[in-house]
């Protein structure tokens, strides 16, 4: 971590959705304060990569690289628009559990914060899909800015 607790680099983990959104313009601002520079990270679960690719016999480097070119092109598309001049943006795909691959990207780069949006869900919905962001809160051994709200288009 930078000294004197300022933020150097902060992750922000990204599902593509207004939430996600909403987390990265908090995590823009801060990065704009602090001069921070921002790593923005979708994780492709692992379960859901042949059936989103229509791949019929999962071959990982066909799937990875699938992932890849998709991910490349939702991250231009989820990007667009928003003024982020100023601010240093790197891109990653990962792959496998979300809660665990943040934590081990986290480590890897030594992020100083975590911003991660929260999507609000309770009850029988918090149940079933579980909450990235609570598991991500309580399993990594790292600052983590839980940003709720902005799930919807203002």
């Amino acid at each position: 971590m930078e000294p004197h607790g300022s933020f150097g680099r902060l992750l922000v983990p990204v599902d593509f959705s207004p939430f996600s959104k909403h987390a990265l313009r908090m995590a823009v601002r801060l990065a704009r304060l602090c001069g921070a520079e921002i790593h923005l990270l979708h994780v492709v679960p692992e379960y859901e990569m042949a059936s989103a690719f229509r791949i019929a016999l999962p071959d990982r480097e066909e799937l990875e690289a699938r992932a890849e070119q998709w991910a490349a092109r939702a991250f231009d598309d989820y990007l667009r628009g928003d003024p982020l001049e100023g601010v240093g943006l790197v891109r990653a795909v990962r792959y496998g559990r979300p809660s665990a691959e943040i934590g081990r990207y986290a480590d890897e780069l030594a992020v100083d914060l975590i911003v991660i949006a929260s999507h609000g869900r309770s009850g029988f919905e918090r149940a079933v899909f579980g909450s990235v962001a609570a598991k991500v809160l309580y399993t990594v051994d790292r600052p983590v800015l839980v940003v709720k709200g902005g799930g919807h288009p203002a």
